[in-house]
């Protein structure tokens, strides 16, 4: 029977991922939620939100004086993949839709979100590499 040695390398798991990501992602999730604002659709669906009943002025959905979307500021919570919007208080009315309103999401984490977002925890959790040295005869 022979002998051999085999080494693997293997990276060497960040505890602290969240703390070294979250401003990362923070501006990942900022930037994302701004850019779907001016194509009027749902971050998460991509659907087009829907229109306004008539009779409505000609300005575009969810755009009338704009103090929602140029106020609203993201933070990162306290716990892995918690992000926190700050907004006018009528914002989760049309976040949520009402009885009388239709739900127009203009806030939200979509599929095409998620490979940016995984790029930045998959850097940030392996950082360093051990070496495990497993021996077999």
């Amino acid at each position: 029977m022979s002998k051999f040695k085999l080494t693997l390398t293997l990276p060497k798991v960040n505890q602290d991922w969240w703390k070294s990501s979250k401003r990362e992602l923070n501006e990942l999730v900022e930037n994302y939620n701004r850019e779907n604002w001016p194509k009027q659709r749902d971050p998460v669906t991509l659907k087009p939100w829907a229109p306004r009943k008539a009779p409505t002025g000609t300005w575009p959905v969810l755009r009338k004086t704009g103090e929602m979307q140029d106020t609203t500021k993201f933070k990162v919570g306290k716990t892995p993949m918690d992000f926190i919007a700050k907004t006018v208080n009528y914002g989760p009315f049309h976040q949520n839709g009402t009885k009388k309103m239709a739900q127009r999401r203009w806030l939200g984490i979509g599929s095409t979100l998620l490979d940016p977002m995984a790029k930045v925890i998959g850097k940030n959790i392996f950082k360093g590499k051990n070496i495990y040295r497993i021996e077999v005869e």
